[in-house]
């Protein structure tokens, strides 16, 4: 935020304003400041149809992973599985706390939006998830068993030899769609993973692209995700009463090859995995997670949520020398 906001830092909530007043000014900020407009006096901003992208201000990247959705309220990484609203992340950027973090938007001229353009680019977003969810659908149903495929090759190539669960499929799938003309781009090779809700329904996909096309190099080119992502995960297995949760689809076939015994879920994402929604008969929950700071991130983030919850709680990670458990089935060292 630097200057921009710490500047006028007076104190505009005075102490004789009642608890339930001070939640009341906080709703209504939260509301009407336009968090697209709070996050630009920090990083540099760049639209994506109805996003707004960035390089994470937590953490060093050279990809833009950090998200802003005004619709949502919210913005996230999908690099440090950092997420908040628009205190949040004052909060975050300032290091001060909440009470201060309110006294900083409260005291500065901020983008606004009325609650008509609010309503309306919510109701839109409901609209354009639908949509995505049921592309999503549709691209997972044109899939093709992985068997005697490019997916086959890529999979085998990153040391997974187990037959490879029916959630993950094979096709010709665009990785990106005008949302101006609602025109899809040109299809190429890619795993097509399923992302299944609670009741076990398709409701998006993460579509794995390999490096020039060339499935044989074992690297991913890109991993993008389609439909309603957050809540749902990737089902290696029906759910029981334990449930393993790994961040990423190669992790998770790399840990059913390994041979624990129980389901494996994937929520397609760090940032994902605090949200997973699990079926009443699912008690206990083994976060998979990776030896970095974002999989420690978000793996303390899902015990948190998941406790909460009243769900039981494991923690397990690769050997301290491999980076996530695609590393440590084919043995590289990080």
């Amino acid at each position: 935020m630097g200057e921009a906001l710490r500047q006028n830092r007076s104190s505009h909530w005075g102490s004789q304003q009642s608890d339930a007043d001070f939640r009341r000014a906080i709703d209504q900020l939260k509301s009407s400041v336009l968090m697209s407009g709070v996050v630009g006096m920090a990083v540099t901003l760049k639209r994506a149809g109805k996003e707004w992208k960035a390089r994470c201000p937590f953490h060093a990247e050279r990809t833009p992973s950090f998200t802003v959705v005004d619709a949502h309220e919210r913005a996230y990484c999908f690099g440090c599985a950092w997420q908040g609203d628009v205190l949040a992340f004052v909060m975050k950027v300032e290091g001060c706390s909440f009470r201060e973090a309110y006294r900083i938007l409260a005291s500065q001229d901020l983008p606004t939006w009325t609650p008509q353009e609010r309503e309306k680019a919510q109701a839109e977003d409901r609209l354009e998830r639908l949509a995505d969810e049921v592309a999503a659908r549709q691209f997972f149903k044109e899939g093709q068993p992985v068997a005697g495929t490019d997916g086959e090759v890529y999979l085998r190539a990153r040391g997974i030899t187990i037959d490879i669960p029916g959630d993950v499929r094979f096709g010709l799938v665009p990785a990106w769609r005008d949302k101006d003309t609602n025109q899809w781009g040109p299809r190429r090779p890619a795993l097509i993973c399923g992302a299944r809700d609670a009741t076990d329904a398709i409701v998006g996909i993460q579509r794995i692209f390999f490096r020039n096309d060339n499935p044989a190099l074992g690297k991913a080119d890109k991993k993008l995700s389609l439909g309603s992502i957050k809540g749902a995960a990737m089902h290696l297995g029906a759910a029981e009463e334990t449930v393993i949760l790994a961040e990423g689809p190669e992790d998770g076939l790399s840990i059913v090859q390994e041979g624990p015994g129980h389901p494996v879920w994937v929520p397609f994402g760090t940032g994902c995995m605090p949200a997973v929604e699990f079926p009443p008969i699912v008690r206990r929950v083994i976060i998979a997670g990776q030896n970095n700071t974002a999989g420690r991130v978000a793996a303390e983030k899902a015990t948190i949520a998941f406790l909460d919850r009243g769900l039981d709680v494991g923690r397990a990670c690769p050997a301290p020398q491999f980076d996530d458990w695609n590393d440590q089935l084919r043995a590289v060292a990080v």
